[in-house]
């Protein structure tokens, strides 16, 4: 059976071919300038995903390595200044063995009195180190000067904690070590329902006032503190405040926790207030969940629990030994429950020393009853407690090199000596510091190094499945071409209408 094919098939399959090799020609162009085999979803969508999820490994792979060129800046800031640390101990500890020989005398103590003020001036100005003004020895208050001197006192201002950053999926590495760790002691008691608002803030207090507290299915009330009140006055009355708001003390025992209980939300979970006591109780703003308050930095009082301490992990007391001039005992305060039992031990030691809370209220003094000797506190063997109560050894450098100052200006022998022990300890605790960086910097390298390679290896898998044969593309564009100009020769000759086509 012979089948007639009309001029309109004839036309209509010459331009389907004409299209197609159009069409295959264009994407090959594309390819070609693109150097992309995979330009839309459409043209490779099981390549697409595997595409999309190489591509984000490589974006957070590249924001880690950023992460870590940020920070790598601080640990080596904060090493550099522990090594004017260790340099200046040694110095220290090279003045007091030189005044102890038998040629020494009171002038020469007093000449080695002004460089040890030298020495503690550089120690200070290390201590405050700033990184892009960021203070790295501040704990996470990086905007606040972790140390001040006072008089013959050094104050730490900062906190306990370190910063951390993510260097890896789910993994991460601290990039600061706290003052408290290195330089001097925070004793850093945890918060307790007993609290008294005037001892939060480093002894500063809650300003009196009233804030609202609007919840989120938008609920307001006003909540009024007054001094004299403590933190479970203030918990009790935002409890009571007729809010879907729930107050009580956070998982770190350092701050507030307000949870929103609302069943329709509507909005923020907001504290404001016209004055400073929301911001004092350090509750002010808006969260979409849960408000997890900031640090309160609570005071430590004769009454706070030696439990209580290290923000609830607490202390195991032992013994130390006082040395005041003549006078040198043991003190044991394995015993004391509260800092009072504390202070109470050491001032009935018959050593002629006063013990008290410093300044700060984050950590112990204690200073001679005689104005020309100096009382030096060192721990005993292996124990810590003198060192884990700041009366001196280890992490407490300023009060051993301050000790060490007044003992040379006061000709006080038996100070020296016993400063010797403390300088060693805080070049051991110093050391450890650096230790510490150092482990930390390697392991961030070797984790840049790590991304470094997966990146390159992501890359040259993506590109397997993204990029074209450049090769291979350019012969098939060639041959399309040829196909093309055949497809046109050839419907010119097949197709010539005539006005007898037409009037078949």
């Amino acid at each position: 059976m012979v089948m007639r094919v009309t001029n309109q098939l004839m036309q209509s399959n010459a331009l389907q071919n004409i299209f197609r090799i159009t069409e295959d020609i264009f994407e090959a162009q594309n390819q070609l300038t693109s150097l992309k085999r995979v330009n839309k979803p459409s043209d490779d969508p099981a390549a697409v995903r595997n595409i999309l999820g190489l591509r984000t490994t490589i974006d957070q792979g590249e924001q880690y390595i950023r992460n870590i060129d940020f920070n790598t800046l601080m640990i080596s800031s904060a090493d550099t200044a522990l090594n004017t640390a260790d340099i200046n101990l040694i110095r220290a500890n090279e003045l007091a063995i030189n005044q102890l020989n038998a040629t020494s005398t009171g002038q020469t103590r007093e000449f080695a009195a002004e460089e040890l003020d030298q020495i503690i001036e550089q120690v200070l100005v290390a201590s405050n180190t700033q990184v892009k003004n960021q203070y790295i020895f501040s704990g996470t208050k990086t905007r606040t000067q972790p140390f001040t001197l006072s008089g013959s006192e050094i104050s730490y201002h900062g906190n306990t904690e370190s910063i951390l950053i993510e260097v890896s999926r789910g993994a991460t590495t601290r990039i600061s070590v706290p003052g408290s760790e290195t330089f001097g002691t925070d004793l850093n008691p945890r918060l307790t329902t007993a609290t008294p608002l005037s001892d939060l803030n480093a002894g500063t207090g809650v300003a009196s006032g009233t804030f609202t507290i609007t919840d989120r299915e938008g609920n307001s009330s006003n909540v009024n503190v007054t001094g004299g009140m403590d933190l479970n006055d203030v918990i009790n009355a935002i409890n009571s405040a007729g809010v879907n708001v729930t107050a009580s003390i956070n998982s770190d025992q350092n701050g507030l926790l307000l949870s929103d209980t609302s069943s329709l939300i509507t909005g923020a979970l907001e504290i404001s207030d016209t004055g400073n006591t929301a911001s004092d109780l350090g509750i002010l703003g808006r969260r979409d969940g849960d408000f997890n308050g900031e640090d309160l930095d609570p005071s430590m009082s004769t009454n706070t629990a030696v439990s209580d301490l290290i923000g609830g992990d607490g202390l195991t007391l032992g013994t130390i030994n006082i040395v005041n001039s003549a006078a040198s005992g043991v003190v044991t305060l394995s015993s004391a429950n509260t800092i009072n039992d504390v202070i109470n031990a050491i001032n009935g030691s018959g050593l002629n020393v006063t013990a008290s809370i410093n300044s700060q209220g984050n950590g112990l003094m204690v200073t001679s009853n005689d104005p020309t000797t100096v009382a030096v506190v060192t721990d005993i063997g292996t124990g810590t407690t003198a060192e884990d109560l700041g009366l001196g050894g280890g992490r407490n450098v300023f009060t051993t090199l301050i000790n060490l100052r007044d003992a040379l200006r006061a000709d006080d022998q038996p100070g020296i000596i016993a400063s010797l022990v403390n300088l060693d300890s805080s070049l051991d605790k110093i050391n450890e510091g650096r230790a510490d960086l150092g482990a930390v910097l390697r392991r961030m390298e070797d984790t840049d190094q790590i991304h470094q390679e997966d990146i390159v290896d992501q890359a040259d898998q993506m590109s397997d499945l993204e990029d074209t044969d450049f090769t291979a593309t350019a012969s098939r564009l060639v041959q399309l071409e040829t196909a093309f100009q055949a497809t046109l020769d050839t419907t010119a000759r097949i197709i010539q209408p005539s006005l007898l086509n037409f009037l078949s």
